[in-house]
């Protein structure tokens, strides 16, 4: 009988003074993690990474409500933005770490928009104020509700999707990814936005910019899937 992949999961911590800071996350991560067939571990922050990597077999890293420092993909900010500079350098690390050792790497929402910088790409730091006739993606309601609509516009290495096919999400972001050569654009909205994306080369390393926890869209299964099977096939090729 095979083992059950591990899978690496990046907390948020709360702003709660020390010694009473806590790791945050959301309980339908490790739920859709469980579900899809791995086990969930989540990674407190930690200098040494490399003993996380030696033992997970996927890393999943998690939204939030802050925003990347613009100095990591060479802008410059543009607005006062929540940093969580602790946080950003712990999963950046890891990121880097793991497609070093090609681990499958997931990231949502924030996590995708530190995948594609860690693959050499840039980020619209406003939607709203930068392009022109956007829709709203951070909508106030809740995540369950789906939002607007995706396409799948390239065919990926990894999940089994069909270019063309139109999808409707859920949408919890102001900032989102522009094109680059180290990943492929899986999928747009509309109004032009990047919605989810893969790395050009090495294993899987996969950013959707919805939160598919939430299983509000019938995409949200094949992301699960792929990045389950990706993990399951690194656990048996590690051991």
């Amino acid at each position: 009988m095979s083992r059950k992949p591990l899978v690496g999961i990046t907390p948020d911590i709360n702003d709660i003074a020390a010694p009473e800071t806590e790791y945050v996350v959301r309980r339908n991560y490790a739920d859709a993690v469980l579900y899809a067939g791995g086990i969930p571990v989540i990674l407190p922050f930690g200098a040494d990474v490399n003993a996380y990597l030696e033992r997970i077999d996927g890393l999943l890293v998690t939204g939030g409500m802050f925003d990347i420092d613009p100095q990591l993909y060479r802008q410059t900010a543009r607005k006062p933005y929540i940093m969580k500079p602790e946080r950003t350098a712990f999963e950046k690390a890891l990121i880097e770490g793991a497609r070093a050792k090609n681990i499958p790497v997931l990231g949502i929402c924030n996590g995708m928009q530190l995948l594609a910088v860690c693959l050499g790409g840039e980020l619209i730091q406003d939607i709203p104020s930068e392009i022109e006739g956007a829709f709203e993606h951070k909508p106030a309601q809740s995540a369950t509700i789906t939002q607007h609509d995706v396409e799948i516009v390239s065919h990926s290495r990894h999940l089994s999707l069909s270019s063309g096919t139109t999808y409707v999400v859920n949408s919890v972001h102001h900032q989102s990814v522009l094109s680059s050569e180290g990943y492929d654009v899986l999928a747009v909205s509309p109004d032009s936005v990047v919605e989810a994306l893969e790395a050009v080369d090495g294993g899987f390393a996969v950013g959707v910019q919805w939160h598919p926890e939430y299983g509000a869209s019938q995409i949200d299964m094949a992301v699960w899937s792929g990045f389950l099977t990706a993990a399951q096939q690194y656990s048996s090729r590690a051991r």
